[in-house]
């Protein structure tokens, strides 16, 4: 939907280059006196005499006509995205997920803290609940366990920095043993056969004698690193972790169901039956149960904006958005120091600190009117996404993807106050400076005439921000640069080479899409001011396209975390509304403004701009109101219909011949339906558990048959094992067999003790009524989906790189000794100390190929 998006405007921009060039050009420049040089004489401002009013109207007529073009074709695109995020819905790969089928519901009174109550007030749900969490209050274990986080990553830090210190030590303890038995010239002294040191056994003396005690990686306890004792990093963290892991552990065996913090996850059996709940009227008191948020991913929860009361999260909605606004006041006093700076020629005859500017080469001069500003511009702006994330986040938004979404309305509404009417008015002040001090009563005429030539700033504006910005993108010649800039300085760990060398790039549409779209807000408000703007959108968004359709099916990834199913499209679009509005309010101003001077025919014409006006509002409102419901939910239509159809095609295969008055048709409503779907269910958890049972069962049945038939059992399991789940792939040099492990509950001491089968799983069948979105192929097995990771995350392990001198095997010994998991599969370090990684972290799922 991105990649349309930019195809909307490449159409739109067209069909304005076109109209433009054909009428509008013609019309500014055919059979005037030339007086004005340059591009001014294809613009607005080349129309300066008033028996010239007349041609104003043409400028009016093509205003119509464009609208309405675009009007169609926000209307035709927004047909196009339901019908896509509604296959999307509906779609096998994405019904399938738990997310399709969860809501996340706050502000839970306390009467309903608990299961039972809470699948009493889901029982109308089509198909019923599966499942519920209920977010409780396990502050202190949820410090503890960030603290070992913290103390984990610190020591993954300092193991590879002692194990590069040391490799590069040991290159030039070899490289001086090397020059002394050169000058030596004594070959029966050299203990390899190349002339270089043998490499001793890995053990501590070595790694002392390589990299002493001082010259280890030290840290300070106290707040931020600066205050508090300084300690050796490893050590402490090495203490840290074994005590903190003896401590999460006890608190998980001892958990104390705490205080219900007002947040729930309800998990439906069906998609639809999800829907039906995220939009029902939930509660009969105000402030309860009215936030409910569909497709919940367990990725995408801000734990820490789920704690808060229903009062809180809107005191917290006001300020954000009062700090908001008062930042746009504020970031107004650079933004309107740069718009002066494009028209510092003119300024500097007036104000003497400025004089500099007039005495300085053409090519200087031109350099700070014509690039400066927008780069200015650039860096500023660049720098703002990041104080917009932080008050969204503050906003208290359960869901990353959503504080995304916040950030866009918020960034488009900064780029449009001060990257565009800001620089307008400051640019158009800036010229007619002279003309306001000395006649006052006649500043409003005077703005109008020098506004429209504030377009010279956004023709470079779009040239520098969209086409190097295109062509940027296209080349990714800085993030190439940062690839390999992070890989020298930010690859010191296994796991930061991982991410960088493996990990594919996303797109951050919050920040991407508003300055797309203040483009095209400025091109409507100079389309028929300056019609050279429509060609260079026109360009520009043609270049845009043919490097985002690169990028996103070749560059970029996006996981299903931060999948929001195109929700940025329909606030993009509305946006090309605001740009319609500036257009035709400019323009009725400007007209309104010339009304002294050229009669009756400008007010006819301002008051044409003003009717447009209120018939655009009133299409954008119909488009909104009619589009708005279908891109939030799933529609019953379309759920039942698939469901019914399945519904059918499962009794033809029995059988069941149904018709229009049968009894068997369809009914999740009916109580004996309801009742049949939980039975099934019921019936289905009750054969896997039995399944499961006997599997155990056959593994740990005793030996007593003959050695034949045992091993012929042993082949029939192993082959069940294997061809039901993935094989484990061995990456240790030493022939060791990885252990891979998952975030469950099942202890560690469980799956130390079988390190090498994985049960198979068996899935059940779906029941007749249920949709797509409960395929075989479903993941939803994880009882912790939705409950905090301080409860059932084990200790992340710590991924030391295989170094040449083998003290990652001592280091990793010593580790475990201490209670803490750690491994140096698939990470290895050159002598060079340089660390290459060829699997994710060994504490992940492994399959032999990198997952995307």
């Amino acid at each position: 939907m991105f990649l349309r998006y930019i195809r909307l405007l490449i159409i739109i921009f067209f069909i304005f280059t076109v109209t433009t060039f054909i009428i509008i050009v013609p019309v500014n420049a055919a059979y005037i006196p030339i007086v004005n040089k340059g591009l001014d004489r294809i613009s607005w401002s080349n129309i300066t005499n008033p028996n010239d009013q007349a041609r104003f109207a043409a400028h009016v007529i093509v205003v119509y006509l464009l609208t309405a073009v675009v009007v169609y074709l926000i209307r035709r695109e927004m047909l196009h995205f339901i019908h896509m995020r509604q296959q999307f819905l509906v779609s096998k790969s994405h019904s399938r997920l738990p997310q399709a089928r969860t809501v996340l519901v706050t502000g839970v009174p306390d009467e309903l803290a608990n299961e039972r109550d809470l699948r009493t007030f889901a029982s109308f749900v089509p198909g019923g609940v599966d499942r519920i969490w209920l977010y409780r209050d396990t502050g202190s274990l949820n410090d503890v366990f960030e603290r070992r986080v913290d103390a984990c990553s610190k020591l993954e830090a300092a193991v590879a920095e002692v194990l590069k210190r040391a490799t590069l030590a040991w290159g030039a303890k070899n490289k001086q043993y090397k020059k002394s038995q050169f000058r030596k010239l004594k070959d029966a002294e050299c203990t390899g056969e190349d002339g270089e040191l043998a490499i001793p056994e890995a053990k501590q003396e070595l790694l002392d004698e390589l990299v002493p005690i001082d010259a280890r990686p030290k840290h300070r306890t106290g707040l931020l690193g600066i205050f508090g004792r300084k300690v050796d990093t490893i050590q402490w963290c090495k203490e840290e972790i074994s005590k903190l892991n003896i401590d999460i552990k006890s608190r998980r065996e001892h958990i104390v169901e705490g205080k219900f913090l007002g947040s729930a996850f309800i998990r439906c059996n069906l998609q639809m039956g999800a829907n039906v709940l995220a939009q029902c009227l939930s509660y009969h008191e105000p402030l309860k149960m009215e936030n409910k948020t569909m497709e919940t991913h367990p990725k995408d929860i801000v734990w820490r904006n789920l704690d808060d009361g229903a009062l809180e999260m809107k005191s917290r909605y006001l300020v954000s958005w009062l700090a908001t606004a008062g930042l746009i006041f504020v970031w107004a006093f650079p933004v309107t120091f740069i718009g002066t700076l494009s028209n510092v020629s003119d300024l500097c005859e007036k104000v003497h600190w400025v004089q500099w500017v007039c005495k300085a080469p053409t090519i200087a001069r031109g350099l700070i009117e014509g690039v400066l500003p927008p780069l200015l511009l650039a860096i500023l702006f660049a720098l703002l996404p990041f104080i917009l994330k932080a008050l969204a986040w503050y906003e208290c938004i359960p869901r990353y993807s959503l504080i995304s979404v916040s950030v866009y309305r918020r960034f488009y509404l900064f780029l449009l106050i001060h990257g565009f009417l800001i620089v307008t008015l400051t640019s158009g002040i800036t010229n007619a400076v002279e003309a306001i001090i000395k006649n006052p009563t006649e500043t409003v005429q005077e703005l109008s005439s020098r506004l429209p030539g504030a377009s010279v700033f956004f023709l470079t504006y779009m040239v520098t921000q969209g086409l190097a910005g295109a062509g940027s993108a296209l080349v990714q010649l800085a993030p190439l640069a940062l690839h390999y800039l992070r890989k020298w300085f930010l690859g010191r760990t296994p796991r930061q080479a991982y991410e960088v060398t493996f990990k594919m790039p996303s797109a951050d549409f919050g920040t991407l899409l508003p300055r797309l779209s203040l483009l095209a807000t400025i091109t409507f408000a100079y389309s028929v001011l300056s019609p050279l703007i429509n060609l260079l959108a026109l360009i520009t968004y043609w270049m845009f396209y043919l490097a985002w359709k690169f990028l996103l099916t070749q560059v970029f990834d996006q996981p299903d975390e931060k999948e929001t199913g195109g929700l940025y499209f329909p606030m993009a679009v509305n946006n090309l509304f605001v740009g319609l509005y500036i257009e035709q309010i400019c323009l009725a101003c400007l007209l309104f403004l010339k009304v002294s001077s050229a009669g009756v025919t400008a007010l006819v014409e301002a008051i044409f701009m003003l009717i447009l006006l209120v018939i655009t509002a009133c299409a954008h409102a119909f488009i909104s109101n009619s589009f708005r419901p279908l891109g939030q939910f799933l529609p019953m239509s379309l759920a039942t219909k698939k469901m019914a159809s399945r519904y059918r095609r499962r009794a033809e295969k029995k059988g069941i011949t149904l018709d229009d008055n049968s009894d068997n048709e369809m009914d999740l409503f009916r109580r004996d339906r309801i009742r049949s779907v939980r039975r099934r269910i019921k019936a289905t958890t009750k054969k896997l558990d039995g399944k499961l049972d006997q599997l155990k069962a056959k593994v740990q049945r005793p030996s007593t048959d003959s050695h034949q038939t045992e091993e012929h059992k042993d082949v029939s399991l192993h082959d069940t094992v294997v061809a039901e789940t993935p094989a484990n792939i061995n990456e240790n040099n030493n022939g060791s067999q990885k252990l891979s492990r998952k975030n469950s509950s099942t202890s560690r001491e469980e799956r130390k003790s079988s390190p090498s089968l994985k049960l198979p799983t068996f899935d059940a069948p779906a029941p007749a009524v249920k949709d797509s979105d409960t395929s075989e192929d479903e993941d939803d097995d994880n009882e912790h989906a939705f409950d905090h990771p301080s409860t059932y995350v084990d200790q992340v392990w710590i991924w030391i790189p295989k170094d040449i001198l083998g003290l990652s095997d001592f280091l990793v010994k010593d580790l475990r000794e201490a209670g803490i998991e750690a491994s140096d599969v698939g990470a290895n370090m050159d002598a060079e100390g340089v660390v290459e990684v060829t699997r994710n972290p060994p504490d992940e799922d492994w399959s032999g190929g990198h997952d995307l």
